[in-house]
């Protein structure tokens, strides 16, 4: 009895020690900037050391660069704050004591920028895994190391934000990885044009969706939003966690906006013209867009670009009249139905429109340029689709129907490229 007792004994210390070896983790350093109540970061901790920082006239408050965010959008995919690095250069170190510990640490983290520098001083760093908005690294640390620094850089011409930052040791958990894209949207109930963040679920887990306020939006378990009233809300996604991976959640702000009616000026049944369009632009201040979309109404004066390989779009000017001078740029534009455009005949000089997007006086140097951006082409030659129903008949056939790139008859005297028989021919 008392052998089989010690047996038992002994077999629960074993798997004890294999359930410590399998799972334990020690956390050797850890910033989530929770304890933080100023956007000023300098001076919060003395191993820590921030560059990047615009004040203010008092010298304590921070303009703009590597600051603290406590509100607003958490970018960085964690709960504020949130650690803004600012652009071409700045950084964020922390120098961290080992207290006698050596080998191979964890080092994990959120951010919203895949070009954010690590550098490390005293150890070894392992190639960068990514997963989401959580970036990974085996730190390795040669026995007799005293402390370690690590420091986070941004080179690039963008901020970067930085949170939950974890130095472990020890078989840990992996982060959940999830995260939505983008961090934060406004759409419009009735739009036709409403397109909502994704969800990066790099590891296949299991969410649960939620929203903060279902008043003004509700999500159902397969991620279908429906849009309630005008208002804001928080969309969530949350991981509760398993034996492999540690508990997640993601979360954006989403801005629900009224419904538009359909015939007010700038709207789809009465869209701006060309002189209106640059009325409200230029009310705009210099380098300004609106928040809203609009439609506006002209002729095709000239094509700039158009289904070039990278974006898929098109780039021209339109008037109030077919030759007109007074123009408002259509820039970088989809074409109908926000379909890629890829044909670079979609588009001629002379053709009627009706285009969709924000207004823009976008500035370059000195040079002010009237705009609609981020939008498509609602309507050609008075149609809102592509072809349609064309009767196929022999080409050769004197009877046979010419119709235009946007699937309208036209008689023996329209010039330009058009359907005839089912296949596309220029008439000059």
């Amino acid at each position: 009895l008392i052998m089989k007792k010690t047996l038992r004994l002994f077999f629960v210390a074993v798997l004890a020690m294999v359930s410590m070896g399998v799972s334990a983790q020690e956390i050797i350093w850890e910033e989530d900037w929770s304890s933080y109540t100023s956007e000023n970061p300098i001076g919060i901790n003395p191993n820590y050391t921030f560059t990047g920082s615009v004040f203010d006239t008092d010298g304590v408050t921070i303009k703009s660069g590597t600051k603290l965010y406590l509100t607003g959008t958490m970018s960085a995919g964690g709960v504020s704050p949130e650690l803004m690095i600012a652009k071409n250069g700045g950084s964020f170190a922390a120098k961290i004591a080992m207290n006698g510990k050596s080998g191979d640490f964890t080092l994990t983290y959120k951010t919203n920028r895949d070009d954010m520098v690590l550098e490390v001083t005293g150890a070894t760093l392992s190639e960068k895994t990514r997963a989401g908005k959580d970036d990974s690294y085996t730190v390795t640390v040669s026995g007799g190391t005293e402390e370690i620094t690590l420091t986070f850089k941004m080179t690039s011409n963008y901020n970067g934000r930085l949170d939950n930052i974890k130095l472990i040791q020890g078989e840990g958990k992996k982060p959940a990885g999830l995260s939505w894209s983008p961090s934060s949207k406004t759409v419009t109930i009735g739009a036709d044009d409403n397109v909502f963040p994704t969800l990066n679920n790099t590891n296949n887990l299991s969410v649960t969706y939620s929203s903060s306020n279902e008043a003004v939006a509700t999500i159902a378990s397969d991620g279908t939003i429906t849009l309630i009233a005008a208002g804001k809300t928080t969309i969530n996604a949350e991981f509760a966690g398993n034996d492999e991976y540690e508990a997640g959640k993601a979360s954006y702000e989403l801005t629900v906006k009224e419904a538009i009616d359909d015939n007010a000026e700038g709207q789809k049944n009465n869209p701006y013209t060309v002189e209106a369009a640059l009325t409200k632009i230029n009310e705009l201040a210099d380098g300004a867009t609106t928040s809203d979309k609009f439609y506006v109404a002209g002729y095709v004066v000239e094509i700039s670009d158009i289904a070039n390989e990278t974006y898929k779009n098109a780039t021209f000017t339109i008037a109030d009249a077919a030759n007109g001078a007074t123009t408002v740029t259509a820039f970088r534009l989809k074409g109908l139905g926000n379909e890629d455009i890829t044909d670079v005949k979609y588009l001629k000089a002379g053709d009627q429109v009706v285009i969709y997007g924000q207004l823009q006086k976008y500035k370059s140097g000195e040079t002010i340029t009237p705009e609609v951006k981020s939008g498509y082409i609602y309507k050609l030659n008075g149609s809102t689709t592509g072809i349609n129903d064309v009767k196929v008949v022999p080409a050769d056939q004197e009877n046979a129907p010419v119709f235009n790139l946007a699937g309208q008859k036209v008689n023996a005297n329209y010039k330009g490229v058009v359907i005839k028989g089912g296949k596309k021919m220029i008439v000059k």
